[in-house]
């Protein structure tokens, strides 16, 4: 089976599946609400001092909403990459002729890219209201960015966060096949994350801490970048070792 097909039947089952499909629309509807509710505040400043239970339950509401948010962020890549082994299907799978190692890879790359559509659908109305109610605000901050920023400045941050979140789904992905994707994984997962957050702060904040980090704070970027180079590097390596030898 081809790299391609075995991308698409990840992507046909993360799209049907409806039990999280509806928690995704639940937030952005949520979301939606709330940016709404939002605007409508900030043009009635006065409605906030006379009623101060309306501006605390939206604070609540607001509150609740980035919760969950960062809970889905959690469970559901979790989900999606543990889903095989839930359903006991994995056997079947590698029967067919896949092999371990392109099954990996893909189911890596189906998950962030689904996580990534969830989270954009997500966001999308807030987004799209912010541009269209406040384009002014949004211009100034561009503008601020063009101003005081370059290139340079840019790409480390950019590069930072894109092999962080790499990392994160990589280490996760390791944790789902070491316990076979059992809701120990998550525990793993958080320990795992522990671990290397104490590994990163003991080799990276002594030198860090020897310059001024607003003024290098690229380094800080780059730092982190190698850091989380290596965490993908090692946990794919452990991931993918323990899956050839895993007995399905």
């Amino acid at each position: 089976m081809k790299l391609k097909d075995i991308f698409r039947m990840e992507m046909y089952k993360n799209r049907n599946d409806k039990s999280y499909l509806l928690v995704i629309a639940i937030l952005t509807v949520l979301a939606a609400a709330l940016t709404f509710w939002g605007i409508i505040l900030a043009e009635n400043t006065y409605t906030i001092t006379e009623n101060s239970n309306i501006y605390t339950t939206f604070i609540v509401m607001v509150t609740f909403t980035i919760i969950g948010l960062c809970i889905l962020s959690l469970l559901y890549p979790f989900h999606l990459l543990n889903v095989d082994y839930r359903n006991k299907v994995m056997s079947l799978i590698f029967a067919s002729g896949v092999s371990r190692e392109k099954y990996y890879f893909v189911k890596i790359s189906a998950t962030i890219l689904t996580c990534f559509i969830a989270m954009l659908v997500i966001l999308f109305i807030p987004a799209v209201t912010f541009l269209v109610v406040y384009p002014e605000v949004f211009v100034e901050m561009m503008q601020k960015i063009i101003e005081n920023f370059t290139i340079s400045d840019i790409a480390p941050f950019v590069l930072m966060a894109v092999f962080s979140l790499l990392a994160y789904f990589v280490m996760l992905t390791t944790s789902v096949i070491i316990t076979k994707g059992k809701v120990s994984g998550i525990f793993l997962f958080i320990g795992f994350s522990f671990a290397m957050s104490i590994i990163q702060s003991t080799f990276s904040m002594p030198l860090l801490m020897s310059m001024d980090l607003l003024k290098n704070i690229n380094l800080y970027f780059n730092v982190t970048t190698v850091f989380s180079i290596i965490q993908i590097v090692v946990f794919a390596l452990i991931g993918l070792n323990v899956l050839r030898k895993q007995d399905l």
